[in-house]
């Protein structure tokens, strides 16, 4: 076999091997838009201290949070009774770019979804930023994009290792990520955070504008794709969802 069918050959393997991946990622997902399993709170500063040592007892195992923002995340948990068990790590990293993720640990990419460990990472700085950061935003959009999060931990545990690691590859697909977060969104007004999740899409709508006003010949950098629900989206969804009924 000379060089260019061995080319062949092996681009050809590798473009099976991306498309079984990526489609792992497309079917690998069960349902997971489970109904709300608490009443939907407009505002959520009132709510959460009173009731912070049963949120910590109840929703604490298995999570390592920094203190700056536990009671935000034990809020959110308690939005999510399927995650109880789930060994997740709420890490901050001061950075210039992002403001928050949700992975699988390296290590546990491959495991069964009980013993894999999840981390999500703020990025959270001021030092040479231009995008909102996540601590200038109130406590119940910063509950909202928590939810959001941990809605992603609900999908990655219903999903095989090979189906994550197709989920990854499809990050190259602009149209699949869109319905992907979207479809996130989704579900996370439907477990309950919707008011949360609308409070934190304007504080980012305010944050970008904040940011294109400052530079009156804006990269595209600073205009954002809308992958997420807008605020108007996020409404509707709200006033025609049953939960908030």
């Amino acid at each position: 076999m000379n060089s260019v069918a061995k080319k062949s050959r092996f681009g050809f393997l590798i473009l099976l091997l991306l498309t079984i991946v990526i489609l792992a990622a497309t079917t690998g997902s069960a349902d997971i838009g489970t109904p709300a399993s608490k009443k939907p709170v407009a505002d959520v500063r009132d709510s959460i201290m009173p009731a912070y040592a049963m949120l910590e007892k109840n929703y604490g195992k298995n999570k390592k949070m920094p203190p700056s923002y536990k009671k935000q995340i034990l809020y959110a948990l308690s939005y999510f009774p399927d995650l109880i068990d789930t060994k997740i790590e709420f890490q901050i990293k001061k950075s210039s770019g992002g403001i928050i993720s949700t992975r699988p640990s390296i290590g546990s990419l491959l495991k069964k979804s009980s013993k894999r460990t999840y981390i999500v990472v703020i990025y959270d700085s001021t030092e040479g930023r231009t995008l909102p950061t996540f601590s200038n935003c109130d406590l119940s959009g910063q509950v909202g994009i928590l939810g959001h999060e941990l809605c992603h931990i609900v999908d990655f545990n219903h999903r095989t290792g090979l189906s994550l690691m197709g989920l990854g590859v499809s990050h190259i697909s602009r149209g699949f990520m869109d319905r992907f977060e979207y479809n996130t969104d989704s579900i996370n007004i439907e477990r309950g955070l919707g008011y949360q999740l609308l409070a934190w899409k304007q504080y980012l709508d305010k944050g970008f504008k904040d940011m294109r006003a400052h530079d009156p010949l804006p990269s595209q950098k600073s205009v954002p794709h809308e992958r997420y629900m807008t605020v108007e989206q996020i409404q509707r969804v709200i006033a025609k969802s049953k939960v908030y009924q």
